[in-house]
């Protein structure tokens, strides 16, 4: 948990355990958000208002930080 900043405390209780897993895994270089798009998913993204994950409306719950060493 020390690898992740949480910006919603309400949010972050409905996050998946599958999507905090991948994004620790993808924070290998460069931080990862986890947020809450427009359509309801909880994901996963490589940066805020990637346009390439995110549809609609996004609220952002977690950064996840690169992996150290």
């Amino acid at each position: 948990m020390d690898r992740i900043k949480i910006l919603d405390e309400a949010l972050w209780r409905t996050v998946p355990k599958d999507v905090i897993v991948e994004a620790e895994r993808a924070a290998q270089e460069s931080p990862v958000w986890i947020a809450l798009q427009g359509n309801g998913h909880i994901v996963a993204m490589d940066g805020p208002g990637d346009p390439q994950v995110a549809t609609g409306d996004v609220m952002f719950i977690a950064e996840v930080a690169p992996s150290r060493g």
